[in-house]
């Protein structure tokens, strides 16, 4: 049984190394080239930053939640 959680546990870990990957990659494709027109992953990340930051006490428990869940 511990041999399927740590499949499940690698699996779900390279899932999310990939969408990390695929953020990223997007992010550099809108600084350097001209996406289409409603595809603009820097706005998003910048939306979120702004829904953080005029979320008052509830966007500072939501970012430290958020925060939490990352890996140093």
């Amino acid at each position: 049984m511990k041999n399927v959680a740590a499949m499940i546990n690698d699996a779900a870990g390279a899932f999310v190394a990939l969408i990390k990957g695929l953020v990223v990659a997007s992010v550099f494709a809108g600084i350097l080239f001209n996406l289409p027109a409603g595809w603009n992953p820097i706005g998003g990340i910048v939306d979120l930053v702004n829904a953080f930051l005029t979320g008052g006490l509830a966007g500072l428990l939501a970012l430290l939640v958020f925060a939490s869940f990352m890996k140093s």
